[in-house]
This record gives structure tokens, sequence and C-alpha cells, in this order.
């Protein structure tokens, strides 16, 4: 194997672990300016995948934007 292809190797598999654990910041946490109510919106235990579980989280997030919450951490 060459070393440009060791290093293309690793170099992707560096890129997986990051996207997965990019995913595993944390709960983000929307405050509701009019009335002070904070939600928390992270993946779910029973998520299957990081994918589906990113998903998830992302489609929680817009949707408590889209009611008018701010997001207050990540």
């Amino acid at each position: 194997m060459t070393a440009r292809r060791t290093f293309a190797i690793y170099a992707l598999a560096i890129n997986g672990m990051m996207v997965v654990l990019a995913g595993c910041t944390g709960p983000v946490i929307l405050r509701d300016p009019k009335t002070g109510k904070t939600v928390q919106c992270g993946p779910e235990d029973t998520e299957q995948s990081a994918e589906v579980a990113y998903q998830h989280e992302r489609d929680s997030i817009e949707q408590y934007q889209r009611q008018g919450y701010i997001r207050v951490s990540h």
C-alpha cells in the first residue's frame, strides 16, 4: 500500500469520526423570548444510527424555531 493511499484511508476515517462526534455534542436548548419557556432538543437513546439521530435533532430544532424559539446553547 502506498503512503498516499494510506493517508487517504486515515483521512476518510478521521472525517467520518468527526461527523459522528459532531452529532454527540449534547442537547440544544431553545428559549421562547415571549414566555421564557425553554425546551431541549437532542438525539433520542432509541435512534437507530447517527444519521437518524442528527436528522431528528435538526427537525426538532427547526420546528421550535418556526414557533419563535431562539437557540441559547448548542
